[in-house]
């Protein structure tokens, strides 16, 4: 499943938003432990997976979101 594959900072970060978004994080753990690749992902669970693992998205290329290079461990 795709969630074995996420980098650990971001579950921790996920983690740590549980308690106040507990409904969004939950939707984002059932996604990435549903899909099997990234490219399954749509954007609205892309956008979820940036917000509530508080990453910064602004200096990412193309690449970075076609691919999930700054999500994935690769």
């Amino acid at each position: 499943m795709l969630i074995d594959q996420i980098k650990p900072e971001i579950l921790v970060r996920l983690d740590k938003n549980y308690e106040e978004f507990n409904l969004c994080v939950n939707g984002v753990y059932d996604k990435l432990s549903t899909t099997v690749t990234y490219g399954q992902l749509e954007i609205s669970d892309i956008r979820d997976i940036i917000t509530f693992g508080e990453l910064d998205s602004s200096k990412w290329s193309q690449v970075d979101f076609l691919f999930g290079s700054k999500i994935l461990n690769k």
